[in-house]
């Protein structure tokens, strides 16, 4: 693991029974330390909640903040905001096993368990597929349309149709 996402460790067993608060800021690099990003200049605030009950350990991350962008229709750079967040359950087990989304299984003799690949998570999917920059107009060239509007192309498609089957 980079050296850098170390300060995302977080001691289980020093954390006291019930609530326990983590807040990070998440600069672009943080985001270096996975590899290349779809995006830059990335600013970040996350709280981990971390809830303690004995040998279980409810975790809620939120984010909020911006990354910037490269608008998909005009290549353009922007400021893309973001709001996030990622519920999951630890408990001690046996062995390591994050292969269920909802419970992340850590062995007894792992007194350390890291934040930073779920704030990454949480911050990827927050990301919208499109990335349409929301104070630019995407309708240059189309004319607005109204509520029961009906193209009238599509009428005389429907006549031929409808002559075809009589």
């Amino acid at each position: 693991m980079d050296k850098r996402l170390r300060k995302y460790d977080i001691k289980l067993f020093d954390l006291d029974e019930g609530a326990n608060r983590f807040d990070y800021r998440l600069e672009q690099d943080f985001f270096d330390g996975f590899g290349t990003m779809e995006f830059e200049k990335a600013g970040i605030d996350a709280t981990v909640n971390i809830t303690k009950h004995g040998q279980l350990m409810e975790v809620d991350l939120h984010t909020r903040g911006s990354v910037e962008l490269l608008d998909d229709r005009t290549a353009e750079p922007y400021m893309q905001p973001l709001s996030g967040s990622l519920r999951t359950v630890l408990r001690f087990g046996h062995e390591y096993n994050d292969e269920n989304d909802d419970l992340i299984l850590i062995p007894f003799d792992m007194p350390v368990f890291n934040v930073a690949q779920l704030l990454y998570e949480s911050v990827l999917l927050s990301i919208p597929m499109k990335h349409l920059d929301p104070k630019q107009s995407h309708r240059e060239g189309e004319a607005d349309i109204k509520p029961g509007y009906v193209d009238p192309r599509w009428k005389e498609l429907k006549k031929l149709l409808n002559d075809k089957n009589t």
